[in-house]
């Protein structure tokens, strides 16, 4: 039997989540099964098992898929280098945002099942928050080597807390019943505007070198008072 490309295998696996998400609208998550997903697709009915073991994994799957879309459609984007770093933030949350509307409830409800099993949440959502996290990192070492914001040494952490934020804003955009999205609109704004500028402004590595200044200080204070010497001579001692 001839091996599937890995074109077709991606097309078949977008199939199967579109499917299930078309699915689980219809008759619910509980009273989907598998086997209805299959074949509505038109795939065996253990074929299916080799996409996705389980119903759940269809769901992160889904979140994978719409994260890899966004991360696609954002960087085909006409004049992205024209962009400053938070109109390009901007424009990721947009998308992102904007590829979930449609199925806004069925986020909705999924959202909910995946918080009430965190351990799941950290296992499988890991992957998609990499994805995410690795465009955010570059971003914000392009701005950096511009000139944009200040160099820091704590660029990847800085990512991951952008990550969270885009995962914050998801979940106050799933509440948001304003006029378009208004409130999502101007707290995504405000935050960002913020963000950017104390990147700008270099204050994350300031509050670092105070910190490292001040643990430096008290270091070379201890052992110029023995205190160093005392504390071991009193270990030694106790032993």
């Amino acid at each position: 039997m001839a091996k599937i490309s890995r074109q077709k295998q991606d097309e078949v696996r977008r199939s199967i989540i579109l499917t299930a998400v078309e699915l689980f609208g219809e008759k619910g998550f509980e009273s989907t099964t598998m086997k209805q997903i299959a074949r509505k697709v038109g795939i065996g009915d253990a074929t299916i098992y080799k996409y996705f073991s389980s119903k759940d994994k269809l769901i992160f799957g889904y979140f994978g898929l719409k994260a890899e879309d966004t991360i696609q459609e954002f960087l085909k984007e006409e004049d992205l280098d024209d962009y400053d770093l938070q109109e390009k933030l901007q424009l990721l949350i947009d998308i992102y945002l904007g590829n979930l509307l449609p199925d806004r409830e069925f986020v909705n409800d999924s959202l909910k099942m995946i918080m009430q099993s965190p351990s799941i949440l950290f296992k499988d959502v890991t992957p998609i928050r990499e994805e995410f996290s690795g465009v955010i990192h570059d971003l914000l070492i392009e701005a950096e080597n511009s000139g944009e914001i200040a160099k820091s040494a704590f660029t990847g952490v800085t990512a991951k807390l952008a990550n969270e934020f885009m995962l914050a804003v998801l979940l106050y955009w799933i509440k948001d019943d304003s006029d378009e999205f208004a409130n999502t609109t101007q707290l995504v704004d405000m935050s960002l505007s913020l963000g950017v500028e104390i990147l700008k402004s270099g204050i994350i590595g300031k509050v670092t070198d105070l910190a490292s200044f001040f643990i430096k200080a008290h270091l070379f204070r201890f052992m110029g008072s023995g205190f160093l010497n005392k504390l071991v001579t009193s270990k030694s001692f106790s032993r």
